[in-house]
């Protein structure tokens, strides 16, 4: 009687898992994510005898099924039920999308009307990302000048209580930047933030830093870059109010209370002399452009600035066409950087590893950057499938 029973939840198993999968799979819960929906990975030797394929097919499975939003947001309240209130604030632990085709484990702290992610410190990874850094120095022409850009978050300058839970970011960016080599200029963002701390600087639902934020995180840029930054107040600032974001969504936990985030935008672009197109590759190897917003006015959070992460943004300033041409290599930490960052060139362009089908050399023959930025926020130094995409695109 109990095989029987057990046989019978098993058949059950599979013909729901069955009907999930013939059922229209759940795209809202995919876009809301701000990513493209996995595809069915390729069935090659490579890609078996390397792993990638079960780890492809597992996130091509994920995304295929139907009502997709309701069994992720019962695994995160499931998640979010394993965390520990201790005085500081409650401890959680979940699950992060780093864009590359996989997860990893995050330790989110639920204090201080925010959701913030702690850092834990890698030494080994640490090598490997300035290795990478390296790399760069040593394959870009001479005539190219390499900055590298860490981004802190958040905690690192929260009151003591709060940011001594995490391993020191400021202590871990400037050991990163000691095994970088001399001749890439290094960029002190953690200072210059510093010095602003008590400004919104930071979402508090999002993992992202805030446009003000990326304000002074251009200033540093451009005092590395020997530049003279624009001044914020010279422009019209707007506000969309009331924004939820990647990580309240991430919680999913009615017990976490927390204060609703402000969009802030400056009209850097009142006169439209910045313009916009996005490109990409399809999957038959054609290039193709599409988009022009640098703000996206349909979208209410951080996915505003471009209207989320694209594989190439090419920004043009029309008022400065003698001045030179820049080049991120970024993850959308860049987004609302980008909007600054084109104030002192002719021509910025994003490229984001997780999503561009080329090399860097054909990003180089098409654009002929006078400075390249590869551009991260400290966990994103921490993720090997980051760096590994990084140095194959240079290949």
């Amino acid at each position: 009687m109990k095989n029987k029973l057990v046989i019978g939840v098993f058949v059950l198993m599979i013909g729901i898992f069955t009907l999930m999968l013939a059922l229209p799979a759940d795209e809202a819960s995919i876009i809301a994510e701000n990513r493209p929906r996995s595809s069915m990975p390729s069935l090659n030797s490579e890609n078996v005898f390397s792993g990638r394929f079960a780890t492809d097919f597992e996130s091509f499975i994920g995304d295929s099924v139907a009502c997709r939003s309701f069994f992720t947001s019962l695994s995160k309240s499931m998640e979010s039920s394993k965390g520990f209130v201790p005085k500081t604030g409650q401890i959680i632990s979940a699950n992060k999308d780093i864009g590359t085709g996989t997860t990893q484990k995050q330790t989110l702290l639920v204090a201080d009307n925010a959701i913030i992610e702690m850092f834990i410190k890698n030494p080994e990874q640490e090598k490997i990302y300035a290795e990478t850094m390296n790399y760069y120095a040593r394959k870009l022409p001479e005539n190219i000048k390499l900055y590298n850009m860490i981004i802190p978050t958040q905690l690192s300058f929260k009151d003591p209580i709060y940011k001594n839970l995490q391993d020191d970011q400021e202590k871990a960016i400037n050991s990163i930047y000691e095994k970088i080599d001399e001749s890439v200029t290094k960029v002190d963002v953690f200072n210059e933030i510093k010095q602003h701390s008590d400004e919104y600087l930071y979402f508090r639902t999002d993992h992202h830093w805030t446009q003000r934020g990326a304000y002074y995180g251009y200033c540093a840029f451009i005092s590395a870059e020997g530049g003279e930054a624009v001044d914020i107040n010279d422009f019209e600032v707007h506000s969309i109010n009331g924004v939820l974001g990647y990580l309240h969504d991430k919680v999913n936990n009615a017990s976490v209370i927390t204060v609703p985030d402000t969009v802030e935008w400056f009209d850097i672009n009142s006169d439209n002399h910045i313009k916009t197109q996005m490109h990409s590759i399809d999957e038959e190897g054609n290039p193709i452009t599409y988009g022009d917003s640098m703000y996206d006015q349909s979208k209410a959070g951080y996915s505003f600035f471009f209207g989320g992460d694209h594989d190439i943004v090419e920004m043009t300033n029309t008022n400065n066409p003698n001045g030179k041409t820049l080049v991120v290599i970024r993850e959308s930490y860049a987004n609302a950087l980008a909007p600054w960052l084109i104030n002192n060139y002719k021509k910025v362009v994003l490229v984001d590893p997780r999503g561009y089908k080329g090399t860097f050399d054909e990003v180089l023959d098409e654009y002929s950057p006078d400075e390249v930025l590869i551009s991260n926020y400290i966990f994103t130094t921490n993720f090997s499938d980051y760096c590994e995409l990084l140095q194959d695109m240079y290949q």
